[in-house]
């Protein structure tokens, strides 16, 4: 009888976490590259099968399943807002929940050893940058209705690209404290003041 038979029942968002936990910690003990499907498989307690049932990819069970997402409730209160709009903007994402702060950094450090990784994570905030660009333009609009509206999808831009490298140091925080202190939207905001940068 192989692991995988002998494995309990799971659902199928438990089976996806035991893959995505077998395939992170694998990467973090032995390296990006000595990682097979098999290994993942054999840690996980399941067939190649069911592997592939949740994942094209062990690049894709490591990022994880579920990627950010923009509040729509949060956007639509945003828009309209007249709070400082860079700490706001941080909210306009929501990431995907984990169980700990552990499992988060777990994750930051395997994405973080491998430059293809990396970019592939990364390349699931672009796939919300049109959107935030959008909803940052319409809040700089309402903000002052009679600008310029090349230049508020300029500075619209400009603000999605600046979010998205906050996030990113969000991310590199949270691996240096290894979940337990990360850096919060708010210390930000007030690392970049103390810098004289004004938050707009």
């Amino acid at each position: 009888m192989s692991t995988a038979d002998a494995a309990p029942r799971r659902t199928r968002s438990q089976t996806t976490a035991a893959i995505e936990s077998a395939a992170v910690a694998l990467v973090n003990e032995l390296g990006y590259d000595a990682v097979t499907v098999d290994m993942i498989c054999e840690r996980a307690e399941i067939s190649q099968r069911t592997f592939f049932n949740h994942f094209k990819t062990k690049d894709a069970a490591v990022i994880g399943s579920a990627g950010p997402v923009v509040d729509q409730q949060f956007a639509r209160e945003f828009i309209v807002a007249h709070d400082p709009l860079l700490p706001d903007a941080f909210r306009l994402v929501v990431l995907p929940q984990v169980a700990a702060p552990e499992q988060v950094a777990a994750r930051i450090r395997a994405v973080g050893s491998h430059p293809e990784l990396m970019a592939r994570q990364m390349q699931r905030f672009t796939l919300i940058e049109a959107e935030i660009t959008d909803i940052l333009r319409l809040r700089l609009l309402n903000e002052n209705p009679g600008a310029d509206e090349s230049t508020r999808q300029e500075q619209a831009r400009l603000l999605a690209a600046l979010l998205a490298g906050l996030f990113r140091y969000l991310a590199e925080s949270t691996t240096r404290t290894g979940g337990k202190a990360p850096v919060t939207p708010a210390r930000i905001a007030e690392l970049l003041r103390d810098l004289g940068i004004p938050l707009v």
